[in-house]
């Protein structure tokens, strides 16, 4: 018997409800939650009052029972091949009640008398990939998804032409190309098998995929191995594991190491900004817990790039650039709050080469003992147990879908569940602190496929796709494989820990299945048995392969997997030549308008509408950032926090992302970005060799000189790397920047996002930003990048065109070195960035409520970005103590009261301010 509770608010609304019916313009939207369980037989209506007190169990609402849905009503439910994320839940509380359940089903109701309620659910809300919408009241027979086992599909490829092999390649959302499906060939002959299977097709369709085969960099001469050898080169001692586990492991203190990561979902956010989001940093933080044996995340940061909210999508059904900026602030908040990890960092920014693929990026630091900081090896005979989340339909296709671009669809949406990894991520550490894993391995890109392929590589591996928990019925063998389910880890346990880990991991409510084991074989071997239960495998014996049974997907030798990619010669890409345009003179009126104009610009203004929903504070180590001020909250140029209970020792951490540089000149952009990430830290109070930094390459595919371009900045890389013994320990690449759209083809500018890691033995070293007193001497120190090209300004003086600033490294390596020795003078400092000495004179004021006197000002020198600089604030016997080698040039001093002045004239007018305040959310709201 199936029953239905209605959830909804009993007085005021949430506030995101208001909000909600704010930006839809509807003043009487009502949205509640619909829960509906299928009981064991017909509970008495006391059993049923007794599950709705649960379900309403909070102030201000309630609760009705098998209330349908009425004319006008809107519902979104997902649909009834999915169980949904919250159906265990519900059948535990019902058990606690003494009530018995099989399944649950949550929707979401919307309820309006304006007819253009169901076009905006419809739009905004709603993902037909994974859901159902209702507009009455829908029927179920059963919440238990109903389905039958399809078996695996035959091809023998030895009697088919090119053609015939190229078409194969590419059936059913596959990218494999003909010179791929010829290897497959190679295989199946090679076994003298007198076919191979759709699995096997799918299987390496994601396992050669550039997402996890990284293709295109091999193709143009092993770009990671350039990285990799760079950084051995300058042997810094701090690292201890780069570019070989999930993420990058750096040497912290007192035995404690931080792990450091940052990927990319810009595929499945262009389709689901909503669920794209939410999984792009649930899949960092997987990361960060299937680093080494194990660490514990401690801190997350996100930067999001789309096209201009007021800009239609440029592909018809697709979200456009408002609803992806709304998405992604519901599901930022969402996974992070739930989570419990600190956001460190959070932006958006709106480019037009962003409007068919955004930028959608999510990284997160974790803390592990340095004991544990190696990746594990598994040991034949070990256990292959899969814990979290359930296995459906979602996500297939997802890594080679990404890798293709222009073919990507809404078959590759993720659906996450927040909850689920929260479960896990204690009993992780628990299970690291007993000893019961010889390695672990998140579940992400490709799914089970990538997940139990390479960690399986050390000796081979053999699993059951029968034992795999699914929350979609009946699910085919290569599905099961290749789902990209959220909230799943996969685990190596000895078999005299077997027993120990399954009691931690009951004891923290986390489903685990043992579903295979690891063999001395150097064979990947993937069939589909439903006789063999995971109580005959465990009790089987360690050294026991099984051979013919049930169905086989694929059975081939790790050798047989391994593929050549045809390499690419490219030449030097190409640079812009001649001198960069001239800044205009502007007398004071015009300074003051383009004041307005920059501080209103997206990668200045206050982006607090979206930023305070995300908890900074949870965990109790956050130590400074992620925004400062007494009077107004204004964004930090770093974060930093105290990990390690008891310890004053800090991790700092910020980054570095110009899409308008990049497009002007990418090889240039990388530098600046490199030193001016660099020139923050040890601005901060960071030594030179206690930093490193993570690279998240996003560059188009189908553009011109895409490919110079790209090697020209993993070059450039190598040398900053060499040259400053800043080694980088972890990155991404996403080459698939290129998508074809009603408008034509859309490319995103060849780019490199780096984060930079730092540590100090004590916290109270740090510089802070905000000023302190009236009547000290503001200065402007570093090097001079005066081209308006890639600057706030110049976009809004029409200045896009021309040269970007070279940079010496030499000259760095002078501006670093007496920053360093002078930091005993700086009594505050801010790094120069977007909107330049303006923007932080702007945002100094605003912090502190501190005014500032000018000496003198022109465009330049209030609008140029001197990206390897900072503006310090010096007590005035102090200026002249100020080395040469800084650069110092005087701007001016802080005065009583809240503006900036010059010669009397306020350039910072009311309408400027309420521009940084406002205008980011009347964008996008």
């Amino acid at each position: 018997m199936i029953h239905k509770f209605s959830v909804r608010s009993a007085g005021v609304a949430e506030p995101d409800i208001r909000e909600l019916g704010r930006s839809w313009e509807l003043d009487d939207l009502e949205v509640w939650r619909d829960y509906y369980v299928e009981f064991e037989g017909d509970p008495e209506p006391a059993a049923l009052t007794d599950v709705a007190a649960v379900l309403g169990d909070q102030l201000d609402v309630e609760v009705t029972v098998d209330q349908p849905l009425e004319q006008g009503d809107v519902q979104v439910a997902y649909k009834r091949g999915v169980v949904d994320n919250e159906s265990d839940s519900i059948i535990t509380v019902c058990g606690l009640l003494g009530v018995k359940a099989r399944a649950g089903k949550v929707a979401t109701t919307y309820r309006s008398s304006s007819p253009r309620l169901r076009d905006l659910v419809a739009s905004t809300r709603f993902n037909a990939t994974i859901e159902e919408l209702h507009d009455e009241e829908p029927h179920y027979d059963t919440l238990v998804p109903q389905g039958h086992y399809e078996p695996t599909v035959h091809y023998d490829l030895r009697g088919l032409d090119d053609e015939a092999l190229a078409e194969l390649g590419v059936a059913g959302g596959r990218n494999l190309s003909l010179a791929q499906m010829k290897h497959v060939r190679h295989i199946q002959e090679t076994l003298g098998d007198e076919y191979v299977t759709e699995v096997l097709l799918e299987a390496l369709d994601a396992r050669w995929s550039d997402h996890c085969a990284h293709t295109t960099w091999k193709s143009l001469g092993g770009l990671l191995g350039r990285l990799i050898n760079a950084a051995k080169d300058v042997a810094n001692p701090n690292v201890l594991s780069m570019f070989h586990d999930n993420a990058g492991v750096w040497d912290f203190y007192d035995g404690h190491a931080i792990a450091i990561k940052a990927e990319t979902h810009n595929g499945p956010s262009a389709i689901s900004g909503y669920f794209g989001q939410l999984t792009k940093l649930g899949g960092v933080l997987r990361d960060i817990l299937g680093t080494g044996l194990s660490a514990d995340p401690i801190g997350s940061f996100e930067y999001t790039a789309i096209g201009e909210p007021e800009a239609p999508a440029p592909i018809k059904g697709r979200p456009d650039a408002r609803r992806l900026a709304g998405e992604t602030i519901r599901a930022i908040k969402e996974y992070g709050n739930t989570f419990g990890v600190p956001m460190m960092s959070s932006r958006m920014t709106f480019h037009p080469s962003y409007r068919a693929k955004p930028f959608a990026l999510g990284g997160s630091i974790g803390l592990l003992p340095v004991s544990a900081a190696q990746r594990g090896t598994p040991r034949p005979g070990d256990f292959v147990v899969l814990i979290g989340g359930l296995t459906g339909n979602e996500g297939i296709h997802g890594a080679s879908a990404s890798s293709a671009g222009a073919t990507m669809d809404t078959t590759a949406v993720q659906i996450g569940a927040p909850l689920e990894q929260v479960k896990f991520r204690k009993a992780l550490i628990e299970l690291r602190e007993e000893g019961c894993m010889s390695a672990l391995t998140d579940v992400g890109g490709a799914g089970l496929n990538s997940a139990v392929g390479e960690i399986g590589e050390a000796c081979g591996v053999w699993i059951n796709t029968a034992l795999v928990p699914l929350k979609t019925a009946a699910l085919p063998m290569w599905r099961i494989l290749l789902s990209e389910s959220q909230e799943r880890m996969l685990l190596a346990v000895p078999p005299e820990h077997q027993e120990r880990a399954k009691k931690i991991l009951d004891r923290h409510m986390v489903r685990s299945t043992v579903i295979g084991r690891f063999a001395d074989t150097g064979r990947y071997h993937v069939f589909h048995a439903p006789d063999l239960t995971e109580e005959a495998l465990i009790a089987s014996a360690p050294d026991a392969v099984p051979a013919h049974q049930g169905e086989t997907g694929f059975d081939v030798s790790y050798e047989l997997l391994d593929i050549e990619v045809e390499r690419q010669e490219v030449g030097p890409p190409p640079r812009p030549s001649g001198p960069p345009p001239a800044w205009p003179s502007l007398e004071p009126a015009e300074l003051t308008g383009l004041l307005e104009q920059v501080v209103s610009d997206a990668e200045v203004a206050s982006q607090h509408y979206a930023d305070s929903q995300y908890d900074s504070t949870v965990q109790g180590n956050t130590w400074y950032g992620p925004h400062h001020g007494t009077e107004h909250p204004v964004r930090t140029a770093y974060w930093a926090g105290t990990p390690v209970a008891g310890s004053p020792a800090a991790a700092v951490l910020n980054t570095a992302f110009n899409p308008w540089m990049f497009d002007a000149d990418p090889v240039a952009a990388t530098r600046q970005m490199f030193c001016s990430l660099l020139a923050g830290q040890v601005l901060a109070g960071v030594e030179v060799h206690d930093v490193c930094m993570c690279d998240n390459f996003y560059t188009p595919h189908l553009s011109e000189n895409w490919r110079e371009w790209l090697v020209g900045m993993v070059d450039e890389l190598a040398v900053l790397v060499r040259h400053f013994g800043v080694p980088l320990i972890s990155g991404k690449d996403s080459s698939a920047g290129s998508v074809h759209t009603d408008e034509g083809l859309v490319s995103v500018p060849p780019a490199v996002f780096l984060t930079a890691l730092g540590k100090v033995p004590h916290r109270d070293g740090l510089l802070r930003e905000q000023w302190t007193a009236p009547g000290n001497a503001l200065v402007r120190i570093g090097l001079s990048t005066s081209s308006p090209v890639g600057t706030v300004a110049g976009r809004k003086l029409g200045l896009t065109h021309g040269a970007l600033d070279d940079l010496a490294l030499s000259d760095v390596d002078t501006y670093l070195a007496a920053l360093a020795a002078s930091r005993n003078l700086l009594r505050s400092g801010a790094r120069i960035g977007a909107g330049g000495v303006a923007a932080a004179l702007a945002q100094g004021v605003l912090a502190s409520g501190t005014g500032v006197r000018l000496e003198s000002a022109t465009a330049e020198s209030l609008f140029a970005e001197h990206r390897v600089g900072a503006v310090v604030e010096v007590a005035q016997d102090d200026v002249d103590r100020l080395p040469a080698e800084l650069n110092p040039v005087v701007l001016g001093v802080l005065a009583p009261g809240s503006g900036i002045l010059l010669d009397g004239t306020d350039l910072f007018t009311p309408a400027a301010r309420d521009g940084w305040l406002n205008s980011f959310t009347a964008r996008i709201a």
